[in-house]
């Protein structure tokens, strides 16, 4: 017992055989010169630290890196950004707050420093032009702000994959949208009343976070049962609940006033393939099977394709009708939309303009005219409706350049005739747009997009008031690299 106790009383009593030296002997150098910090995205960061009490600069290794601070539970991911003493790094990070830790190590001791900031990522995108185009067979997206400067290549440039294949369809849903997200430990999420872009090439869909462009949903996901052609062909809304998608002829959809997770829903049931137009209003899809040469009636709402009412007498019929549809084009998007059908005889060298008042139910014809055959509309590749006017607006090649001309709903003998020409540039994409109620002032415009061999022009110019004329001088225009296919304004 006396030797135990002995030993016990020496260790407590023992000051050790070791030389104790405090941190800053150890290791003199401090970190400064950056705080918390606010990023905007694809922007580049360029952070050079303050190192003070620093000797020999060789000895040590530097590491830069970042995780998210909100993980809801899981264990946040580590991303390397750089080896460097100075951080210059490109932020393609989501929208949120993140943890951004700069490291000095000194591996002769094996001992190491840092200093951490909160570091929050904001969105650079919001209102202004929006262009889906393509280079080299694939999709992407240019962006002009409203300042008019231009951001190009949205996928690329968040590290994200481009569509395949060339431009078809691009659409803002500005609420409402749901999304299922997967947990790293297999459980889901739902994210509710996102932002969302809609994107469709010829071979692929998706949907994108509005604010960072990260991928909400790939065509694999996009659906509740995957179809097994990918061929998208339009995308839609006939109001804030009411979603439409053709892809390879048939007709999906999404309500969004009900529970849901974002995805498109079944096809519609039927033997039948559509044609890629869609006239909507606010509650409904009026479409057209090529199989049947039937016009439908759809809501988001329900699940089936009914035909419209009864034709009143000496009427068309919309249901398997004699003709082909050539394109079916929206006036004003409204609880009652207005558009034309432009049809040919399926017998006869014969063309038709249908004037139509768009709703839920009842008989969608509200005029039947005959186009005289030597009209250029009737071959046109590129069309667009005027809102106010009876008038659409087309595409015809000239030269080495295309004009636009504009189609008059007449009964008049000349009912065609030209507004402008742009040598050396062909039309894509036609439509006539309004302001937004409440939006001063005013302004009833239309926007024509071009190609190049110098790459896509963006042009608007003013109507001259309710008429399909137009102001000579445009009101603005945007250019990019690359072949354009559709643009929007959000």
């Amino acid at each position: 017992m006396a030797v135990l106790l002995q030993g016990v009383y020496s260790c407590i009593d023992d000051k050790g055989n070791y030389s104790y030296i405090d941190k800053e002997t150890l290791f003199p150098v401090t970190i400064s010169g950056f705080e918390d910090t606010t990023v905007v995205m694809r922007t580049v960061l360029n952070i050079d630290p303050v190192l003070n009490n620093m000797d020999d600069t060789s000895r040590y290794i530097h590491l830069w890196y970042a995780l998210p601070t909100n993980v809801a539970g899981y264990t946040p991911k580590r991303d390397t950004l750089s080896l460097e003493r100075k951080l210059s790094f490109t932020v393609t990070y989501e929208t949120g707050a993140y943890k951004l830790v700069y490291e000095l190590r000194d591996p002769k001791l094996d001992i190491y420093t840092y200093k951490d900031v909160r570091l929050t990522v904001q969105s650079d995108l919001g209102a202004g032009w929006y262009i889906l185009k393509e280079e080299n067979g694939e999709t992407d997206i240019d962006y002009v702000t409203e300042e008019g400067v231009l951001k190009e290549n949205l996928l690329a440039s968040s590290g994200q994959e481009r569509l395949k294949g060339k431009p078809v369809k691009m659409y803002y849903q500005s609420s409402r949208y749901s999304v299922d997200v997967e947990n790293p430990d297999g459980t889901v999420t739902r994210l509710s009343n996102q932002r969302a872009f809609h994107v469709l090439s010829d071979q692929d869909m998706r949907t994108f976070n509005a604010d960072n462009m990260g991928v909400f949903y790939d065509y694999e996901h996009y659906f509740y049962e995957t179809p097994e052609v990918c061929r998208p062909q339009n995308f839609g809304a006939g109001g804030s609940y009411y979603y439409y998608a053709i892809n390879a002829g048939k007709l999906h959809s999404l309500y969004t006033m009900s529970a849901n997770n974002g995805k498109l829903g079944y096809a519609r049931p039927g033997m039948y393939e559509l044609h890629s137009d869609m006239l909507l209003s606010m509650n409904a899809a009026m479409v057209f099977d090529k199989t049947t040469s039937t016009f439908y009636n759809s809501s988001a709402a329900g699940t089936a394709m009914d035909v419209f009412g009864n034709a009143p007498a000496g009427s068309v019929s919309s249901t398997e009708m004699d003709t082909d549809l050539i394109c079916l084009l929206t006036k004003k998007l409204a609880e009652t939309s207005t558009g034309y059908a432009l049809m040919k005889n399926k017998n006869k060298d014969e063309y038709y303009l249908f004037n139509i008042s768009h709703t839920m139910a009842g008989y969608p014809f509200t005029s039947v005219d005959t186009v005289p055959s030597n009209c250029e509309i009737l071959a046109a590749e590129v069309r667009g409706a005027s809102i106010y006017a009876s008038a659409i607006y087309y595409a015809k090649s000239k030269g080495d350049g295309d004009v636009l001309k504009v189609y008059k709903d007449s009964r008049e003998e000349i009912r065609e005739s030209e507004l402008i020409s742009f040598p050396g540039e062909k039309i894509a994409y036609i439509e006539n747009i309004e302001s937004l109620w409440g939006v001063t002032p005013a302004y009833n415009r239309l926007l024509i997009l071009t190609n190049s061999s110098a790459g896509w022009k963006l042009y608007l110019y003013d109507t001259v008031g309710q008429t399909p004329e137009l102001e000579e001088t445009p009101v603005l225009v945007y250019s990019g690299r690359g072949k354009a296919g559709y643009a929007i304004l959000r």
